[in-house]
Parts: structure tokens; C-alpha cells; sequence
């Protein structure tokens, strides 16, 4: 039976359903975010990447007809800011009479919409009858794209080196891959058969999110599921205007340097500037990047949907990280972003570590903006990174290629009324650790150490949080590892008194104990047999100064 809402007022006039009828509203609206957590857990339990079902490297939404996401799950803060413009780039290439049911677009261009080669973005259209209502849309993290070093993820000095870039293109039509492009793609990649097993997982998630729309059609009927999705738009726009009155008007600025993108430190040694100034004028708010660092060799180059990502996740973090995020909430929010710039990465540009670094780099500059204007909802620096380590080589059980991808935490800041995290992703990323009994049951890999670094935060009122120390062993000749992570040279700053976190360390041990110190981005290196690496992550910055009150509560 189709639900039967008020809808008119008493001249007739068509009124919003989130007064007429709030809590169908609210039934539908909390639909289509429950559809997108549901399409994360098909994914998870059908992929065969640990990075994926266990890691949970993936973000899930739904999408109306124009484009624009009306719901997101809970899921990797980078992916989701940048998930409309992917699907943007996608409808201004694929055109929309091609699409049938069954079909899905495939792109990962970093140039189009995409954050980095490895985030692979897969673009189902929702059908009801013969009407385009919207899109089923994932973006998951394949553990290798190819390029030059396994796992994708290492210091290059151009895009073509990062490994394959794929325009939109239908990739399945009508619920079947086609062999002309998936051929051309997983001849391009380590251990296509995982890769295979990978977009197969996507495209059932997104199918289960297709299903999960056409009951809600078929219950509540198509007209009422197209008005809450254009007034979900609206609901959460209402909502972000309402937080950002509430900061005071004005321009805030802040700036940090990276630590460098792989080929050095930047001029004179100091790293690589990031600036804002943030605008907060009534309900609106522009961040503007204007000062920051050209685009640099490395692959340090943030797309913009990386840097408008960064935005929005900590507008929302510094106003109410309950309002449902979607597009309607971005709607706001300007961004200045030269073009050329390290926030918004020209072809051909390399940019991988991008959406792991500077990404979290830009959320403390901002951060540090905001802490002028709201010192209470900010918290203090944090590692600033989501120290992506890789390795790969020949596993000798198998004797086949094998890819090892994944992240380690860190510390992150002190917050206004506790201490900071320990051992914690914290900001852009939000998966979890690969457990230690996988990687040693996959891989040809030891892992010698995992504990926090004690005392490793930065003092204050309250503690930043400490970060972690991960050792990996080579157990058999011809492994090489990649690094890529922040803070090695830059300590995470204190807040209103707080003192800076303990810098990130990274080196390799020899069987006798012989160490060499190693740069926070390393590009693909040998770890000889018996060879350890390891990897020490920053602690975050301390809030307040620990000789004196509450540093808020005067305020």
C-alpha cells in the first residue's frame, strides 16, 4: 500500500513535507542513510581484499537524478566530500541516454571528481519503470592500481606513475562486466584476481542499494520518495546555516608547513605552506587557500574534491557532526582553491598521498583558523597523516605477486575537556587495523611490535594522545615497502597553552642492529630478508596550559 501524506495547504499550496508530515520524513529520510550503511556491509563480506573486509577502506551513498548526494553512510570523511564531484564528472562524461539497468560507471580520475587512482568509484542508476531516479554509489580502496611500486601508493613525479587512470566508462552493462574494459583494467593491476573479486563486491553493494530504493518506492510511491529527496537536500542546509550563525563573524587565519613531498623539504628546508583564511559572513563560509604552495614534484598535489572534502568534513566537525551530511549541507560553503596550487592538483600532477596527508594536514590549518573564533569546539593538532604503509613482492606459498596496504594510527589532539586519543585514525581516514593475525596469515611478514609510544603527546591541561610504533619483519628475500606519512619534521602545535605532540620517526634495523633513518615519504625500497622496518606515528598537541585553570572556563 502507497503512503498517503498531506501535502497542500488549505489554498492548495504544495508545503514542505517536513512539516505536513515529519514523521514519514523522517522515516525516509533515515531510509536512505540506513541503505547506504547496508551497502557498505554487502561490500565488506564480498570482497576479497583484507583492506576492504576487514579494514573497511569504503564509503557508500545514494545520489538523485542531478547528481547530487542526497545520503552517505558513516563512513571515510574523504571519500564522501568528494563523492558529488565524482558523480559530476561522471554525468558530464557518460551520456545519460547510454544508461541502462543493470549498468554501472566505473572512474577513478583524479582529474574528474576522483581523490586518488586507488579509490575506485562504481556509479549504478536507480530505474523506476522507465524513469532515472537517482544512483547507487560506492567508492572502494583497491589495495593496487599499478603504477610504480606495489600498492600504488609511493613518491612519483607524475600521474602516469601512480598507476591506471580510468575516465567514466560503463564498465557493467546490464549486470554483466564487460570484457572489453575490465580486460584492459585488470591487465594493469597486481593480483587482478583480487581486483576482480573487489568490483564484483562493489556492484552487489550497489545493487543492494538499488533494491532497498524501489521497496521504498513501491511502499511509499514515486512522488513521495522524489520530494524527500530534494527536501532532505534542504533539511540539511537549513540545519549548517543555522550552526554557522553561530560563529562569529569575521577572517581567521592560520598556516603549517608538510614536511615535503618526497623530494625534499621545500624552500629552505621548512616543508610546504598551507594557509587559510576562513570568511565566516552570517550563514556562510569561504575557505580560502590563496598563498599555499604551488604544485610540487611529489605526490603531496591534493585534487580539489580532496581539499573540498577536508572543508566540509571540519565545518561540520566545529558546528554539529549530527546535521546528515549530503549535498544539501555543502551548499554554503565556498572554496578558493588556485588552480596550480598543492590544494588543487593540475594533469599531470601526481597526487596520491594527497588523500591520505595533506588532506589531514589541511583539517589542522583549518582547524587552527576555526580555534580564533571557537576555541571550545576545537580540538588541539594532531598526527596529521594517515601513514600509509605498503610492501610487496613474490609470496613464496603461493608463489604469486602479493600486495600489502594499510594504515597506522597516531595521536590526536587534546580536546577542550579530556585528553587527546591514543593510537587512533583520526580526521579524513575512519578504517580500522588490518589485525595482526592477517597480515602474518596473507603475507611473508612479521609483525614484531604494535604499542603505543608512552608520553608521546604534548603536555597540557589536557594531554594530546600518543602515537604508535608498528615494526614489520621481512621473512623472505625481495619485499619492498613504500611510506608515506607526515610529521616527521613538524610537531603537532599545542592549543591555548598546550605543548606540541613528539614528531613521527621512521628507520630500517639490520639483523645486528644497525639503523638508518629514513625521511616520513619514502619511494619503493628493498627490505632485505630478515630486515626490519619500523614506523612510529606523531602524538597529537595538548590542550591548555596544565599550570593554569581550565583555559575555557572564564570564557
Amino acid at each position: 500500500m502507497q503512503h498517503r501524506g498531506q501535502d497542500r495547504d488549505m489554498s492548495g499550496k504544495e508545503t514542505s513535507f517536513v512539516s505536513s508530515d515529519p514523521v514519514t520524513f523522517e522515516i525516509l529520510r533515515s531510509s536512505f542513510y540506513s541503505i547506504c550503511e547496508e551497502m557498505k556491509s554487502v561490500i565488506m563480506r564480498a570482497a576479497f581484499s583484507p583492506l576492504i573486509s576487514l579494514s573497511s577502506d569504503l564509503s557508500c551513498a545514494l545520489a538523485d537524478s542531478t547528481g547530487k548526494v542526497i545520503a552517505q553512510g558513516n563512513d571515510i570523511a574523504v571519500h564522501l566530500g568528494a563523492m558529488p564531484y565524482s558523480i559530476k564528472g561522471a554525468l558530464e562524461t557518460v551520456s545519460l541516454s547510454e544508461l541502462r539497468p543493470g549498468d554501472a560507471i566505473l572512474t577513478n580520475d583524479v582529474y574528474r571528481g576522483g581523490s586518488h587512482l586507488p579509490d575506485m568509484t562504481l556509479i549504478t542508476p536507480i530505474f523506476v519503470g522507465e524513469e532515472l531516479i537517482g544512483y547507487a554509489v560506492n567508492r572502494t580502496h583497491w589495495p593496487d592500481v599499478g603504477g610504480s611500486a606495489p600498492g600504488s601508493s609511493s613518491v612519483n613525479q607524475e600521474i602516469y606513475q601512480e598507476g591506471i587512470r580510468i575516465p567514466p566508462v560503463i564498465i557493467f552493462k546490464e549486470g554483466r562486466l564487460d570484457p572489453q574494459i575490465s580486460d584492459i583494467v585488470f591487465a594493469n593491476v597486481r593480483v587482478p584476481e583480487e581486483r576482480l573479486g573487489d568490483i564484483n563486491a562493489q556492484f552487489a553493494g550497489n545493487m543492494r542499494g538499488l533494491q532497498r530504493v524501489k521497496e521504498l518506492v513501491s511502499r511509499y510511491g514515486l512522488a513521495h520518495i522524489k520530494r524527500v529527496m530534494g527536501e532532505t537536500l534542504r533539511y540539511s542546509r537549513y540545519l549548517i546555516e543555522n550552526e554557522i550563525a553561530d560563529i562569529p563573524d569575521g577572517t581567521y587565519r592560520f598556516e603549517e608547513y608538510m614536511d615535503g613531498d618526497g623530494y625534499g623539504a621545500g624552500p629552505e628546508g621548512k616543508g610546504l605552506r598551507l594557509c587559510v583564511a576562513i570568511q565566516v559572513d552570517g550563514k556562510s563560509v569561504i575557505a580560502d587557500f590563496t598563498g599555499s604552495a604551488p604544485a610540487t614534484k611529489g605526490p603531496v598535489n591534493a585534487p580539489f574534491a580532496v581539499t573540498a572534502s577536508s572543508v566540509y568534513y571540519t565545518i561540520l566537525a566545529v558546528t554539529n557532526p549530527h546535521i546528515p551530511p549530503n549535498s544539501g549541507c555543502y551548499e554554503p560553503i565556498k572554496i578558493i582553491a588556485p588552480k596550480g596550487s598543492i590544494v588543487c592538483a593540475a594533469h599531470p600532477y601526481p597526487v596520491v598521498s594527497a588523500n591520505t596527508e595533506t588532506s589531514n594536514r589541511i583539517v589542522d590549518v583549518l582547524l587552527g583558523a576555526f580555534s580564533q573564533a571557537i576555541p571550545e569546539r576545537v580540538i588541539a593538532g594532531s598526527y596529521g597523516s594517515a601513514c600509509i604503509v605498503t610492501m610487496g613482492g613474490i609470496n613464496p606459498r603461493t608463489e604469486a605477486p602479493f600486495v600489502h596496504y594499510e594504515t597506522v594510527g597516531g595521536g590526536m589532539g587534546a580536546r577542550p575537556d579530556s585528553d587527546g586519543i591514543n593510537g587512533h585514525r583520526v580526521h579524513m581516514g575512519n578504517t580500522m587495523n588490518v589485525p595482526v593475525e592477517a597480515i602474518e596469515a596473507f603475507f611473508p611478514v612479521r609483525i614484531v611490535s604494535y604499542e603505543l609510544i608512552r608520553d608521546s603527546g604534548g603536555i597540557g591541561k589536557y594531554r594530546g594522545g600518543w602515537g604508535v610504533r608498528r615494526v614489520y619483519e621481512a621473512l623472505e628475500p625481495g619485499i619492498r615497502f613504500s611510506v608515506l606519512c607526515e610529521r616527521g619534521l613538524h610537531p603537532a602545535w599545542g592549543l591555548l597553552g598546550g605543548g606540541p605532540g613528539k614528531r613521527a620517526s621512521f628507520y630500517v634495523g639490520d639483523p645486528s642492529g644497525v639503523r638508518t633513518s629514513l625521511p616520513s615519504k619514502v619511494a619503493s625500497l628493498e627490505l632485505p630478508q630478515g630486515h626490519r622496518l619500523f614506523v612510529e606515528t606523531a602524538g597529537g598537541g595538548g590542550y591548555g596550559d596544565p599550570e593554569l585553570p581550565d583555559p575555557l572556563s572564564e570564557q
